[in-house]
């Protein structure tokens, strides 16, 4: 018969094996429901505990909750915005004694459902800093790792998958639009990649509608691309933002466009101006994300998302989940704040 140890009860129970450790020795940053299933499960399989075995050592009263092992997973895409996020997530972790590792997943990778070497080592929590498809995610929590994201599909079937860390989307668009309408524009936009799969994004669409439709006007249904992607297979080239302004001269301009991104408002500034179009003065754009690394002169009207706090509050997430593992999993929104910059300015407001 295998011997039982810290690590088998961690995976028959699904839980981390520090939160095994810490219920057995009854620490009182595990919930009491917790510890008592922990030490019943432990007795009735006859747990007896090896003063060699790892999770064992008492370390200084500092380190009891700390010394956990956290992987990363990221794209391969290269991006200022998701290596801050992973900075904050390794400097928070560092600050609590909490080991980090950076695993790339390849869309290879998610297709197969292959995942990264060395998540099964004493990993005891992935971050997600974007989002891997639902199967790939599933095939993870089933191994008892606890996961956290970034970000939540908008539509689908079950429970979340963990916790999540997100910026609030919504009411900063209510304010763009706002800030646009306050101009004397009515005819205004929106463009986006994607806003039907992630919540965020979907969020970002909520809120457009709903300040229009608050001020009383309708939106043309002909400048309203929330999923844009569909038009190319490939959705960030010069070509797919040349069909979609061909498309505003054909039906008539906006006089502004709401970005989903500032990457979005960056192409799509760009291919007005290749056709003559000024902007703010002929159509007014804006973005999301203050994202405009390398810009000599800071352009868009956007949103600062600070993303590296994103992933230090990620941290403070798995490091209260340890405690409560049995707790509801959480959404939580990061707040962003609106900078208005040239982009969007027709005129002085009063």
């Amino acid at each position: 018969m295998a011997k039982v140890t810290i690590q088998s009860i961690a995976k028959d129970l699904g839980l981390s094996r520090n939160t095994v450790s810490m219920a057995l020795k009854g620490n009182d940053l595990v919930a009491q429901r917790t510890r008592e299933m922990v030490l019943r499960y432990a007795q009735q399989r006859g747990y007896v505990a090896s003063s060699g075995e790892e999770g064992e050592r008492q370390p200084p009263e500092r380190e009891e909750a700390g010394d956990h092992r956290i992987m990363i997973l990221r794209k391969p895409d290269v991006a200022v915005y998701w290596d801050k996020v992973i900075n904050g997530i390794s400097e928070e972790a560092s600050r609590n004694h909490c080991q980090t590792q950076v695993a790339v997943v390849t869309q290879e990778d998610e297709d197969v459902l292959r995942l990264p070497p060395g998540l099964e080592d004493g990993i005891e929590a992935v971050f997600c800093v974007k989002m891997m498809n639902i199967d790939y995610i599933s095939v993870i929590e089933r191994r008892g790792i606890q996961i956290f994201l970034l970000d939540t599909y908008k539509d689908v079937d079950g429970e979340m998958p963990g916790d999540v860390v997100k910026i609030d989307s919504f009411r900063p668009v209510v304010k763009l639009v706002r800030h646009l309408i306050d101009q004397g524009m009515g005819r205004i936009g929106f463009l986006n990649e994607s806003s039907s799969i992630y919540e965020t994004m979907h969020d970002r669409f909520d809120g457009y509608l709903y300040a229009m439709r608050q001020a009383g006007i309708e939106p043309v249904p002909e400048l309203v691309m929330p999923d844009a992607e569909l038009v190319s297979s490939e959705f960030y080239n010069v070509q797919t933002f040349k069909q979609i302004v061909k498309g505003y001269q054909e039906q008539g301009l906006p006089e502004a466009v709401v970005c989903g991104n500032d990457e979005i408002a960056k192409f799509l500034t760009q291919t007005l101006r290749g056709r003559g179009i000024r902007v703010p003065e002929d159509v007014a754009v804006t973005g999301f994300d203050n994202d405009e690394e390398g810009m000599l002169d800071p352009f868009f009207t956007t949103v600062n998302v600070d993303a590296k706090w994103l992933g230090k509050r990620m941290v403070q997430c798995f490091l209260w989940r340890l405690g409560h593992p049995e707790a509801p999993f959480e959404k939580i929104d990061v707040s962003g704040r609106i900078i208005i910059r040239k982009s969007s300015v027709k005129r002085v407001l009063d």
